[in-house]
């Protein structure tokens, strides 16, 4: 028996592969063993499993966000690295772990505060010389201000303005996912589409009403690491119709009944070892910077062929298994593998290899392989977070009867025939009827049909 068949159930529920109840949701050693030596560090603070996880998914978030100038062409498109991730956890499941990983990105963040101070200063320096001169001083520009961390409780044309000042990049890190939730509940700070926008590196506009300001972002590159609860979740994305869900990746943490050692001494201190990737990451972000032509990312052939057939293979399956609803995760997750491999393998080649050129700009096979099975994982979750929104487990539920319907009915059939199907099956015949029409079916005659064989591509969640 296949191991997606789906889980048999009385009531309408969400039809999750069998594949997902199979695992016990956390990554498998495998991942781990190809990944670079700097990243193995900062998933050793994690005290279990669960921990080691978490930490690898937020290390990436942020990473991404501190890696100017690195791109990569998929699906025609220029993309760059950045990644959006939710990790969801009951009180006590040890998602705290994560608040070290700010630290990864802190020498950038004060660099660039450090930046804003010395321009502030050379601009009150150039204004009190034109004042002392009788020089109109109204022309004088302002000093942008130069963040990585943006705050999480802006307000939409804030966001926006703080985008435009810092090179159109920036992360959105919150441990209290709250914050954000709260924020995008409010007229003054929905800027949900603009998240939305952000990961595919969309222009964003927006005029102030107050002074008329004219606000454009050409191409966002916006990180999003965010925590919380269950609950905190579903505030923030209730369902998948606006199309945040599907650009996050996802981690859900169960609960350890089990009390840890807290006075236990270890070799290594997780703020230090994540402060010390710190220190490496400003040297590599400063020369990123400098580099004008920047570093594209690309796969070849082989790897090309290895991830259209990995991607194709989980698309079939679990469209089979719970229909059209997990396209966009499943579509969206390809994207956020290669984003990955370019995260992963500019870390190989800059802290690994201790190399600034990069001759070939060939993903390591390493890299896209751990990236595809990180996505693989996050699918997964993805899936179980979907289980729980209610409008989905009946547009999945509708899919797998008609599903049903089609199997059992042979290539060409008669209206009779569909009938003697759809009794089996308690359909009404209102329902048969609507199948026959709405369905993966030709019609051949009065009362003759016959099954359309790439049926894949067809609507079958109506």
């Amino acid at each position: 028996m296949s191991v997606f068949n789906h889980r048999k159930t009385e009531d309408d529920t969400f039809y999750v592969p069998k594949l997902v109840h199979q695992i016990d949701g956390m990554f498998h050693d495998g991942i781990y063993e190809r990944l670079p030596k700097s990243l193995v560090d900062i998933v050793d603070i994690g005290n279990n499993r669960q921990e080691r996880d978490v930490l690898l998914i937020g290390a990436l978030t942020i990473l991404s966000g501190c890696m100017p100038n690195v791109s990569g062409i998929y699906d025609n498109r220029k993309v760059y690295p950045n990644l959006f991730a939710f990790i969801d956890a009951p009180a006590g499941a040890g998602k705290g772990v994560l608040n070290h990983l700010r630290l990864i990105g802190k020498e950038i963040h004060k660099q660039r505060i450090e930046t804003t101070r010395l321009a502030i200063q050379v601009y009150e320096e150039r204004k009190a010389e034109m004042k002392s001169k009788n020089e109109d001083t109204s022309s004088l520009p302002l000093p942008k201000q130069k963040l990585l961390f943006i705050p999480a409780n802006s307000s939409a044309s804030s966001f926006i303005h703080t985008l435009t000042e810092n090179d159109e990049m920036g992360i959105l890190f919150s441990t209290e996912a709250d914050t954000l939730a709260n924020s995008l509940t409010q007229d003054w700070g929905n800027f949900s589409d603009v998240l939305r926008c952000a990961f595919h590196h969309e222009s964003v506009e927006m005029q102030r009403r107050s002074n008329r300001e004219y606000l454009v972002i050409e191409e966002p590159r916006l990180s999003v690491l965010l925590t919380g609860t269950n609950g905190q979740f579903r505030r923030l994305i209730p369902n998948t119709e606006n199309g945040l869900f599907s650009r996050f990746m996802y981690y859900t943490m169960r609960s350890v009944p089990k009390f840890r050692n807290v006075f236990d001494q270890r070799d290594t201190v997780p703020g230090q070892v994540c402060e010390d990737l710190g220190h490496k990451m400003l040297e590599i972000y400063n020369h990123l910077v400098s580099n004008e032509n920047g570093i594209v990312w690309k796969v070849n052939p082989e790897q090309q062929a290895h991830f259209i057939d990995f991607f194709s293979h989980f698309t079939k399956h679990y469209y089979e298994e719970s229909g059209e609803r997990v396209l966009a995760t499943i579509h969206r997750s390809g994207l956020i593998a290669f984003r990955i491999s370019m995260i992963l393998s500019t870390l190989r080649w800059y802290l690994d290899l201790e190399k600034r050129e990069i001759p070939d700009g060939l993903v390591h096979k390493m890299d896209l392989q751990a990236a595809m099975q990180i996505t693989l994982h996050t699918i997964q979750h993805s899936l179980i977070h979907m289980a729980d929104m209610p409008k989905n487990r009946e547009l999945s539920t509708k899919h797998k009867r008609l599903n049903t319907f089609i199997d059992k009915l042979p290539d060409t059939f008669l209206r009779v025939d569909a009938s003697k199907v759809g009794k089996t099956m308690n359909l009404s015949e209102a329902t048969i009827s609507r199948y026959l029409v709405q369905g993966p079916f030709e019609r051949l005659g009065q009362g003759s049909y016959k099954k359309i064989k790439d049926y894949q591509n067809v609507n079958l969640s109506k």
